[in-house]
């Protein structure tokens, strides 16, 4: 089956809702021994990262908090990704992994006796996670949620506003800076791009099918936060093979 850029962006962007999170949440906490209280701390975790993220400043891209109900994306633009404040809490981050690693001890726990309803109950809940997102796509793009629907228009684009999140740039063999869209699409830059730029958020307009005015730009330095995402994952991994292995000793 060919899934479309616009198709998958429009279902992950819906899937990481705050509202269809908590359907996740709710089929995890069936499976533990105490499931309100794992419901609470997932829900808790679940806020605690859409608020962080939404302080980010993120042209075009924001947490969906209201969703299906109101497709406005919640971005308060507080500080860049690339800030002080930013690199702080990602280093807090690093710092409270450390100390779980190091403190928190491995106990194995008591074998969790769970009525056979709760699994039943949470695969239908899991299976509702995965679909939910399938029957709102079509609001969402009318909403042009992360301008999916400006992007879908082709050359019938004159005029219209776009931004861009974190897009990748380059420079043709004509000195041309061109901006690559998370659709694939290449599109001409017209405006003052630093020469060392790599990686941009840019707000503008179209002033061609394939050529955006800049009003706005800003160039990141995407290192620190390929840095410490990888680092997260690597914790997650070894968290869990901590774990399989306690639980098959």
């Amino acid at each position: 089956m060919d899934i479309s850029a616009i198709q998958l962006r429009l279902y992950a962007a819906i899937q990481s809702s705050f509202f269809v999170t908590l359907v996740l949440a709710a089929g995890l906490a069936l499976l533990s021994r105490r499931p309100w209280r794992t419901f609470a701390l997932l829900a808790f975790g679940v806020v605690l990262h859409l608020l962080l993220d939404a302080m980010q400043t993120k042209w075009a891209n924001g947490v969906l908090l209201f969703a299906p109900f109101s497709w406005d994306l919640f971005n308060l633009g507080l500080y860049w990704p690339e800030s002080v404040s930013s690199i702080a809490m990602s280093m807090t981050g690093v710092g409270v992994v450390v100390f779980a690693l190091v403190k928190i001890p491995a106990t194995p726990g008591r074998p969790v006796h769970r009525p056979i309803t709760r699994p039943a109950a949470s695969a239908i809940l899991a299976i509702i996670y995965l679909l939910l997102p399938f029957p709102l796509m079509s609001t969402a793009y009318n909403a042009d949620l992360h301008y999916t629907a400006t992007l879908s228009r082709g050359s019938d684009r004159l005029g219209t506003a776009i931004e861009f999140d974190r897009a990748v740039v380059q420079r043709d063999h004509d000195n041309v800076v061109q901006l690559q869209a998370w659709t694939g699409e290449w599109f001409n830059l017209q405006g003052v791009v630093e020469e060392s730029a790599k990686v941009v958020s840019v707000r503008g307009s179209f002033i061609a099918a394939d050529t955006v005015i800049i009003e706005e730009i800003f160039v990141h330095t995407p290192s620190w936060r390929a840095i410490f995402s990888q680092f997260g994952l690597l914790f997650i991994a070894f968290w869990w093979i901590r774990c399989i292995r306690l639980k098959s000793n």
